[in-house]
């Protein structure tokens, strides 16, 4: 029973994580219909770029955190810029086809910069932490806890201020918000930094739990799109919730089946979804 306790939670806690990161992806397609397939690149620059500072140069957690996001995000608002925007109004092929292959670059020049090889962040939030009978991992908690503001942060800017209202109306109604004075272009370039600000912090949050290297990106994206999938494409509160249950899932299926068949289900999750209910749990209509 306890063990059964211990896995739940850290199923929670590790889909709090893959909430941030899905809830900027999903973010990103609500204002665009952009599916962005190098979502996982900005993860994966955001944890080694978080190893580089904290272990080579001594940079606090904290700060690298902050750092890592922030470039990130100003990183997302340029490739914007400079190519998504320039392909936002053609067919949807033509951005899949375009992140796609900005993916395929960003990975080898992570190569470039940081080799082949895995880095680790080891001491940083090491150990475990007792809680209610559980041993929990301090690096899991830690990053649930920060992952979750960060995603009600963004929440609360979404729903609360007028910009983030901006976001919804384009979001939303395009061509209507337009029509009301919203710059839809430079909501767009504020949306896909301010994903990749999300996709950046947590893979920050992820570099004291896993290995990092430049190819990370891809395994960790693909749980993007299962959330969102689960959750709903251009939902908020569906990422969040898909990511839980991702999470649980792939802890659950982690212990029982071995790692190799618990990704193997939750493709299978996926496609379930995708067959019985595609619109997702949370989903919304998709218009153009």
């Amino acid at each position: 029973m306890r063990t059964a306790a211990e896995l739940l939670v850290n199923g929670v806690l590790l889909g709090g994580i893959y909430a941030l990161m899905a809830c900027g992806l999903n973010l990103i397609f609500g204002v665009m219909r952009v599916i962005n397939f190098a979502h996982g690149e900005f993860l994966a620059f955001g944890a080694l770029l978080s190893v580089s500072l904290v272990i080579g140069y001594g940079v606090p957690f904290l700060l690298a955190l902050v750092l890592v996001a922030a470039a990130l995000g100003a990183f997302g608002y340029l490739m914007q810029a400079v190519l998504v925007e320039r392909v936002v109004e053609g067919p949807p092929i033509m951005s899949l086809l375009l992140t796609y292959s900005a993916s395929t670059v960003f990975v080898n020049g992570g190569l470039l910069i940081w080799g082949g090889g895995y880095q680790g962040m080891p001491g940083v939030f090491s150990g475990s932490i007792p809680l209610a009978g559980m041993n929990l991992s301090q690096a899991r908690l830690v990053a649930f806890a920060i992952a979750l503001a960060l995603t009600g942060l963004v929440w609360l800017f979404l729903s609360r201020s007028m910009l983030g209202k901006a976001i919804r109306a384009v979001s939303e109604q395009a061509e209507i918000a337009t029509v009301s004075g919203i710059a839809a272009a430079r909501i767009r370039y504020l949306t896909f930094g301010l994903g990749g600000m999300m996709a950046g912090a947590a893979g920050v949050l992820l570099a004291p739990m896993f290995a990092s290297d430049p190819q990370m990106g891809a395994r960790f994206v693909i749980k993007a799109f299962t959330v969102i999938v689960v959750g709903g494409m251009g939902s908020y509160f569906g990422a969040f919730v898909g990511a839980i249950m991702i999470g649980v899932v792939e802890v659950l299926g982690g212990y029982l089946l071995g790692q190799t068949f618990a990704t193997a289900l939750l493709y299978m999750l996926m496609i379930a979804f995708l067959l019985l209910k595609p619109s997702g749990l949370f989903g919304v209509r998709v218009t153009r």
